[in-house]
């Protein structure tokens, strides 16, 4: 198991759920949506102490949750990091972390599909991340 697993598998131990807006609840993430660039599905902020993810209100339902986990995925395990500050000012690589937060991402998704399903154990990961509503071309960077 990983260090993105482990941080996944005591999350949901933790709130007692892998779904991520019931996570986002319980830590008191303020999710919005709100009209971005299309390029932009989301991001995360935090003001006075409070965290908010911010959705693209132009994507539909899967995207959303996959955005949100990967969002949720930034607020776990990056904390107060600034990528932007980090990608504009310095040589540091910051799609590190987009990458982290997309694996954190399909891990959650995933334990969250995996309780519901009895067959899990004999899926393909293509047949997971249908189940899971993982987008495809997330499933192909990080598996293959």
């Amino acid at each position: 198991m990983n260090n993105i697993q482990k941080c996944v598998q005591d999350l949901v131990i933790e709130h007692g759920s892998a779904e991520p807006k019931h996570i986002c609840d319980n830590m008191g993430i303020i999710i919005l949506s709100l009209e971005l660039p299309e390029r932009v599905n989301g991001f995360t902020m935090k003001n006075h102490g409070r965290w908010f993810i911010v959705l693209n209100n132009m994507l539909d339902d899967d995207r959303k949750r996959f955005t949100t986990a990967h969002e949720l995925g930034h607020v776990v395990m990056h904390g107060c990091t600034n990528a932007v500050n980090l990608s504009c000012n310095t040589y540091f690589c910051t799609s590190k972390y987009e990458r982290e937060a997309d694996m954190f991402a399909a891990y959650l998704l995933l334990t969250a599909e995996y309780d519901r399903c009895a067959e899990c154990d004999a899926l393909t990961i293509q047949q997971a991340s249908q189940i899971a509503r993982i987008p495809g071309e997330k499933v192909d960077e990080l598996f293959f």
